[in-house]
Formats: C-alpha cells, structure tokens, sequence
C-alpha cells in the first residue's frame, strides 16, 4: 500500500460497488417483483400456472434474463476483493492479518451456497425453456408467449454501461497504484468478468430472436460456475492464512 492514492483507491470501490448495483438492481429485483410481463394472459389461456409467468417477469423488464445478474456472482468477489484491501488501509495489519483469512472463508462459504442455489434454480428453468421449445406445438406456442421475444436493444445498453463502469474501475485502481497489476488473482479475475459479459453480449446480438433467451439463460449458468470455482478457490486459500494466524496467536501468547 505504499505509494497508495486514496482518493483513487476510494473512486475505485464505489464504481466496483456500483457495478454490481447495476447489475442487481436493474434485473435481479425486477425478477422478484414478479410483474407478469405481456403476453402472459395467453398463457394463462393455454393452461400454464401463472406462477411461471411470475418467474420470467424480467422478460418484459429492462434489462431482461438472468445473465446480467448473474455476472454479480463474479463483480460482486471482485468487489469483496477489493475491499478486503481497502480493509487494510483503516485496520491495524497486525489485526487484519489475523481476520483476513476468517472473514474470507466466511464470505466465500456463503458465496459457494448461494451460487449452488441459484445454479440449480437457473438449471431448472433452461429445462423447462428447452422443453417447452421441442414439445411442438402447444408448448412451442407457450415457449413463444413467454421468452420468444428478448429485449436485445435493452440488454445491450445495461451491458454497455456496465462495461463502461468495469473500464473506469480498472483505470482508477491502476492510478492508485499501478502495483495492483501484480496481483495476479485481482487482474484475473476483473478479465474474467469482462470477457463473461461480453460473450453474453454476442450472446445477445448472434442468435436468432426466439432462442436468445435460451442463450442468455445458459450463459447465465456458465457465468455461475464460474464465480462458484472462483469463490472454492479462496475458500481453500483462506485455510493456511486462518493456520499462520492461529500459529501467530499461539507465538504472541507464548
């Protein structure tokens, strides 16, 4: 931290804190105002528990699907990444070096549950997507009624100012302090979640209309994964770092 510009720092953990704002704010809590989107009622006409339709509200929200909430699962470690260090900056290090590793193994814990619920949640609807499509034709007809359209327009600006925000984020945490570029898991994993967004956004603008849902859908899930293997990997790091401060302890009270 030495050199460390803080004002920049600071900038840096609001814009990676506001990124995943965005990205939940805008779709994950549309999804849980169950509005039933348009073209629901013919749904409803054909048999289909309204329940469904309540599921898929984001479909007639902006932005739409689960892909784009589901990169909060990845922006929300890098932002739990960068705050452990700015944790740092107004914690003794004698005592952050003792609480890092229990604080990590807590939150990557809780992370790893979350992701494996909401993965299994995800896994269920692109079945029920991908078997509604096939069952032809009444339940191409309810496919069409309920995910057939897919905002793209909508989903590419919330993507575009998401992106925009992750750029801006780089650069300010780079001004801070350019020794940041060192640290190899950090610089990994912000690549990570530019590149998932951006194979989502060509998700978007490559595949015919009625399946892009389907699309967003999967890449949501591959999106989950990810951030799940991210989030067991600090789980296991954070094991010789709760050790060496149990092994710290142990010396100062010797």
């Amino acid at each position: 931290m030495d050199g460390l510009r803080k004002p920049f720092f600071i900038a840096a953990i609001i814009v990676a804190a506001l990124v995943v704002f965005a990205e939940l704010g805008l779709s994950f809590f549309v999804v849980n105002a169950a509005v039933i989107p348009p073209g629901a009622g013919a749904t409803q006409d054909l048999g289909v528990p309204a329940g469904i339709a309540a599921v898929n509200a984001a479909n007639g929200s902006d932005p739409p699907g689960s892909g784009i909430a589901f990169l909060a699962l990845v922006d929300g470690l890098v932002l739990f990444t960068v705050g452990m260090l700015g944790l740092s900056l107004i914690v003794p290090l004698r005592l952050y070096g003792r609480i890092q590793g229990i604080v990590t193994l807590i939150v990557s814990f809780l992370w790893i549950i979350m992701c494996f619920l909401l993965l299994i949640v995800g896994l269920i609807q692109l079945f029920l997507m991908i078997g509604l499509l096939v069952a032809i034709p009444f339940g191409t007809v309810v496919y069409v009624a309920i995910w057939g359209s897919f905002p793209v327009g909508a989903a590419a600006a919330v993507l575009g100012a998401v992106l925009l925000l992750k750029i801006v984020f780089g650069v300010l945490l780079v001004v801070a302090q350019p020794r940041f570029l060192r640290v190899k898991g950090l610089v990994i994993l912000v690549l990570l979640s530019v590149v998932l967004q951006l194979v989502l956004g060509f998700i978007h603008g490559f595949l015919p209309g009625v399946v892009v849902s389907i699309g967003d859908q999967f890449w949501a899930l591959v999106t989950g994964v990810v951030a799940l293997i991210w989030a067991l990997i600090m789980l296991i790091v954070s094991i010789p770092a709760i050790v060496n401060a149990i092994k710290a302890s142990g010396s100062v009270t010797d």
